[in-house]
């Protein structure tokens, strides 16, 4: 794994390679590092990593390099703890599994320029210097005042160009952070002028911590670019509150906080969110505990305090002889007389004493109300009862008292007649009457089975029946079962497993009708037959299929055009159950007519929008995906809009395959002519066609047929098709996806066709309030356009979504 290596120093935060190490330091131009001094050539020092610890090399003659304080040359392993200091400045080295950190501090510099010494003072004779020129002791000391006023003015004027060259690089950041009151610094960067969230700054990779009471803090990095000003944003997330939860009485039990487990008691600084929340404990012996705490958040500490109410009553009891054993279940609870605890709801207290007949009494508790019983009266024992049933387990009553299950043993006094009763379900009760003597009592009872039949009737005919987890063989069958549930399962390889719970009944035979359904069925049968845009309309699921396109030769009044090509639907889609109306169109563009300037009945609200042209209906179709997040159906291209390829499933218009096997095949319920059968004329309400009352507006009308409408109808007026769906004859002819063409005659089977990529004019199919001659009217009739007419609608479809 490579190493990564990171250095914070006055420069910002950068980020090495491993192959960068040794890490140059000194005041050269090209050192890594930079510390402050005079400028020279060579290094003061390298840092590294070896065998996985960090060392330092001095290379520099002369250098100022200390660890801890002390002086070093040559090479040193750094430890963690260990400060290396280079010309003042303090740099600490920590080396984790994937990375180098170097920190540079520079608070211990202190770099005062001095002027060269010479190699060898000492080797240096010692000779007098002659005065080139002489002058007063007043004009040298107003030169050197002059001297120190002009190094002043320089430095000064060195500050000021220090300054303007910072301001011209360095960039404006401005960090917001959520709480406004948070605190923003920036760990390691000792140059980082500003505050209160505006900074200036030079390029460069800056640590960043926030920090706000009551909130995590963020550490992060920000990353300052060359060029105009940055703008950060950060929210703080805020800590949850502490609750210290205390019950009276103390107790075990368990927390759940808004119905989700939250810890168990006793619980201190349980970490809940600010806000209100339902708070329930469960603790043994004690009624459920329910309320609402209202917690302030921001890592503040809370005490809720909660007073358990029991869910026991004390029950006195009593008995003659006393010493009884007092029982519930296995627990003995005491020895008569006692006061003892029992829990709420019906408990069945048995009292046993040596000698005596054990008595049972039940006994409903309700917590915290007192109960204190008459004195109960043993009887002497001496008597027994054996009862046994076939088949065993039932439950056994002695004298109307529960006595237990079979096979059983029950104490009972001599010299008396009993009552012994036993039941199971799905049997008849049995009952005998029994003296006991001396002698124990045999009671030994069969219990007749009560059965009902059912009958299987299972698809495929080799699926296997298992009754209550047991194989019983072929589902198909009579069986005949105890009237009790059975949980009963049909199962075949390859098909998904039926499931049921059945309870026959004596005298009542049911039957039982199952057909195995093969995961990918399965799938299909959810599949929703409907959908519903949002705006309201309504789309079946259709069904694929083969089918013929086109008309035979000889069919009456078929057209050039009608060529017939063999077509199977394999994508199944969802098909309109309706046109699309004014209403829905004009959310879409609000200032369409639907040409109510010729006719003003075009433009009522429920009537099918139409003077529209086929890339309006395809617009129309992309806006509708778009309003319910589904992806656009269709793509802009220079040619203009065009199905997308691969489909998906956004709304888009039927293709001229899909619309023929829905409207002339009834989407696989057999070939129609016309909309309503095989032969004109079209019956009474059939449609809106060109009838009597549209002969002022249409060229030609159907003789003796009145719907009523001239021109459109509100869509729906007229009943729907076989397959649910309405005006797919009459009302308005409508656009489908297809470019027109006219293609020649194929024995190739066209899968899912969506028609040509090219073409100037679309497919226009179905007749309208303007349609009256038999070619029209048929369903097999194809028309094209490339505009908006008076009598051309449109209704959409969308694949099924999840197909390849």
């Amino acid at each position: 794994m490579s190493l990564a290596v990171i250095i914070v120093d006055a420069l910002g935060t950068r980020t090495l390679a491993e192959q960068d190490l040794p890490l140059s330091i000194g005041t050269a131009a090209d050192s890594v590092i930079r510390v402050p001094g005079p400028v020279v050539r060579h290094h003061s020092a390298q840092i590294g990593v070896l065998d996985g610890r960090v060392f330092v090399t001095v290379t520099g003659k002369g250098s100022d390099v200390s660890v801890n304080e002390s002086a070093i040359s040559g090479t040193r392993w750094l430890d963690p703890a260990d400060t290396l200091r280079v010309a003042g400045a303090g740099i600490h080295c920590d080396l984790s599994a994937d990375a180098l950190t170097v920190r540079v501090d520079y608070r211990g510099v202190d770099y005062a320029t001095a002027p060269p010494l010479p190699d060898d003072p000492a080797a240096a004779p010692a000779r007098v210097i002659p005065p080139l020129r002489s002058r007063a002791i007043g004009a040298e000391a107003s030169t050197a005042a002059g001297g120190r006023y002009r190094n002043r003015i320089f430095a000064g004027l060195g500050l000021l160009l220090l300054a303007a060259l910072y301001m011209f690089t360095a960039v404006t950041v401005v960090i917001k952070a959520e709480p406004p009151d948070a605190a923003i610094s920036m760990p390691g960067s000792w140059l980082t002028p500003g505050g209160g969230g505006r900074y200036l700054l030079w390029p460069g990779n800056y640590a960043l911590l926030i920090e706000a009471p009551g909130f995590a803090p963020y550490t992060g990095a920000v990353d300052v670019r060359a060029g105009e000003r940055a703008e950060f944003s950060f929210s703080l997330q805020e800590l949850p509150g502490r609750v210290q939860l205390r019950t009276v009485p103390e107790t075990a039990g368990e927390i759940r906080i808004d119905g989700q487990p939250a810890g168990s008691l006793p619980a201190s600084d349980l970490p809940v969110a600010r806000g209100k929340h339902e708070l329930r404990i469960t603790a043994p012996r004690f009624l459920e505990y329910v309320t609402t705490i209202e917690v302030a958040g921001r890592d503040q500490s809370q005490v809720v305090e909660a007073t358990l109410a029991p869910a026991w009553a004390d029950v006195s009891i009593a008995t003659d002889p006393p010493g009884a054993e007092i029982r519930v279940g296995d627990d003995v609870l005491g020895i008569t007389p006692a006061t003892v605890e029992l829990l709420s709801g019906t408990q069945q207290v048995e009292l046993h004493k040596s000698g005596y007949r054990t008595l049972r009494h039940a006994l409903n508790i309700v917590p915290g109300q007192a109960q204190e019983l008459p004195v109960f009266r043993l009887e002497e024992a001496g008597g027994l009862l054996r009862i046994t049933s076939t088949p065993a387990g039932a439950a056994v009553t002695v004298q109307g008292q529960f006595a237990g299950n079979t096979p059983l043993e029950y104490e009972v006094a001599k010299g008396r007649n009993y009552t012994v009763t036993v039941s199971k379900a799905g049997y008849a009760t049995a009952s005998r009457s029994v003296a006991v003597a001396d002698e124990p009592a045999d009671v030994a009872l069969t219990l007749a089975a009560k059965t009902g039949r059912l009958t299987i009737v299972a698809e495929p005919a080799d699926a296997q029946l298992y009754v209550d987890n047991q194989l019983v063989g072929e589902a198909s069958r009579d069986i005949d079962l105890l009237a009790v549930p059975h949980q009963l399962e049909v199962r075949k390889a390859g098909y998904d497993s039926w499931f049921a719970k059945v309870t026959p009944k004596p005298g009542l035979p049911q039957r039982l009708d199952v057909r195995l359904r093969t995961p990918e069925q399965a799938a299909l049968d959810k599949i929703p037959a409907t959908i519903t845009t949002s705006q309201g309309q309504r789309l079946k699921l259709i069904r694929t299929g083969k089918f013929v396109m086109g008309a035979p030769r000889r069919e009456q009044g078929r057209r050039p055009n009608e060529i017939q090509r063999s077509v199977e639907l394999k994508r199944r889609f969802y098909f309109a159950e309706r046109e699309v109306t004014n209403r829905e169109f004009r959310a879409f563009r609000p200032q369409h007519t639907s040409g109510a300037e010729k006719y003003r009945e075009l433009a009522g609200d429920n009537q099918p929008a139409v003077m529209l042209s086929w890339e309006d209906a395809a617009a129309y179709c992309n806006w509708l995906s778009d309003q319910e997040g589904l992806p656009r159906a269709y793509k802009q291209t220079a040619g203009g809009l065009m199905l997308a390829t691969p489909r998906n499933e956004g709304y888009r218009l039927p293709t001229e395959a899909e619309w023929e096997w829905v409207a002339r095949f009834g989407a696989g319920q057999g070939e129609r002519r016309y909309p309503w059968g095989d032969a004109m004329p079209p019956p009474a309400n059939s449609g809106n066609y060109a009838d009597t009352a549209a002969a002022a507006v249409a060229s030609n009308t159907i003789g003796n047929y009145t719907d009523g409408y001239p021109v459109t109808a509100p869509v729906g007026s007229f009943p729907a098709d076989r397959a649910g769906i309405y005006d797919l004859g009459g009302n308005a002819a409508e656009w489908v996806n297809d470019r027109y063409s006219v293609a020649a005659g194929t024995d190739a089977v066209l899968i899912d066709p969506a028609g040509p990529a090219e073409g100037q004019y679309h497919v226009i199919r179905g007749s309208g309030w303007r349609h009256a001659s038999i070619s029209e009217l048929r369903m097999a009739y194809r028309d094209f356009g490339d505009r908006g007419r008076l009598d051309v609608g449109f209704r959409i479809a969308r694949d099924l979504p999840g197909q390849d």
